[in-house]
């Protein structure tokens, strides 16, 4: 049954999305590299944080963004670790997720259980890990 359902073909609004989603994407990032080397005092602040003066795990991600545009690799790494070294991983799964849709015709990329338990407590994990008060717990605080 599940086999079946992850061979039955892709809808054309999800075609339609497989193409249109990526441009918008690289769209959003030459925007954001066009912005210039500061980012914006417009991006958005972390409700979380303005919340309970925690970090979530996304805390830090548009800065993230801006950096890569910028070539900013370090930076990057200092305001949301998590965010950076997950990057390579979503482009594959888009990657082949884009294939399947475009070139077989088939739905995307599926995530095991097993792996959407293991993303879940990493996810979980940073976010205690970097609202810890000691060293080197707080280099996983999202950099000025």
């Amino acid at each position: 049954m599940a086999q079946e359902q992850r061979d039955k073909p892709a809808s054309g609004w999800l075609r339609a999305a497989a193409i249109i989603l990526p441009l918008l994407m690289l769209a959003g990032f030459a925007w954001v590299r066009l912005a210039g080397p500061v980012p914006p005092a417009w991006y958005p602040p972390c409700p979380l944080h303005a919340l309970t003066g925690l970090f979530c795990p996304g805390c830090g991600s548009a800065r993230v963004f801006h950096d890569l545009a910028h070539g900013n690799f370090r930076a990057a790494c200092g305001h949301n670790l998590l965010i950076v070294a997950a990057i390579p991983f979503i482009v594959v799964w888009g990657v082949r997720s884009l294939n399947r849709v475009l070139r077989r015709n088939l739905p995307p990329q599926q995530v095991s259980p097993g792996l959407a338990r293991v993303v879940l407590v990493a996810v979980v994990g940073f976010m205690l890990a970097r609202n810890l008060p000691w060293w080197p717990f707080t280099l996983l605080a999202p950099g000025p």
